[in-house]
């Protein structure tokens, strides 16, 4: 069975600064996987050249076997990926509704995802709906981040250090939330800090280190051998 996406042999950089050296990496439909390592090592530069904000100079990227190497972030989200970033970006003086709405009329995508069905996971955009997003909890924020996302209907779901910032009892709701879409069956794409939170949620791994792929295989091997997880991710 071919790979939902494929990233293959990608180098990129900010400028003359090089960030990825040679990242592979594959995700099968259904799949949560997490990108882990420590800070500047190049998880987000990862999901921004797959996203087509930071196109790698080098390599190529597939999705359903169909090469969207260099396409926009626009054509890449109306073909099925959605990113949420990790500093959020909602509309500060839209309403919540309105957020949902904006996410909504952007990508056009028929599917299972609706601001009905967001209100019903995040049951506090619901109750917040009029309030301007800009008076949310950093919680509510990220919350409110993911469901406009979610209105689009992605097939895949990028999501950059969803736990950052938040206070610890939002962090074990909001991974609550995330394996709810898992076990709905969205294939999630993830950047995390906290390989704790990343472990509880995925089905495999990809540890990385100075811009390269340093570890790959099931998050039970990490769960499971702490002089592994140490060597790999210990500060």
């Amino acid at each position: 069975m071919s790979a939902l996406l494929s990233v293959e042999e990608i180098h990129a950089a900010y400028g003359l600064s090089r960030v990825l050296f040679g990242i592979s990496l594959e995700i099968e439909e259904g799949e949560c996987v997490c990108l882990l390592g420590r800070n500047g090592v190049g998880k987000t530069t990862t999901l921004r050249a797959i996203m087509g904000f930071n196109p790698p100079g080098k390599g190529r990227i597939l999705w359903r076997q169909r090469d969207i190497t260099g396409w926009s972030p626009h054509r890449i989200a109306r073909a099925g990926i959605g990113f949420v970033p990790e500093d959020r970006r909602i509309f500060a003086e839209l309403t919540v509704e309105e957020n949902l709405e904006v996410g909504a009329r952007a990508a056009k995508r028929p599917g299972r995802w609706t601001i009905e069905t967001v209100s019903e996971l995040f049951p506090i955009l619901r109750e917040r709906r009029n309030q301007r997003g800009g008076y949310l909890s950093g919680g509510e924020q990220q919350m409110l981040t993911i469901a406009r996302t979610l209105v689009g209907n992605p097939d895949l779901l990028l999501l950059d250090e969803p736990s950052e910032g938040l206070a610890p009892l939002v962090v074990h709701a909001l991974s609550q939330k995330i394996a709810e879409l898992k076990a709905q069956g969205l294939t999630i794409l993830l950047t995390e800090q906290a390989s704790e939170v990343a472990l509880s949620l995925a089905d495999r791994v990809y540890v990385l280190e100075k811009g390269a792929v340093r570890f790959s295989g099931p998050a039970s091997a990490l769960r499971d051998d702490k002089a592994l997880h140490d060597r790999l991710l210990a500060i």
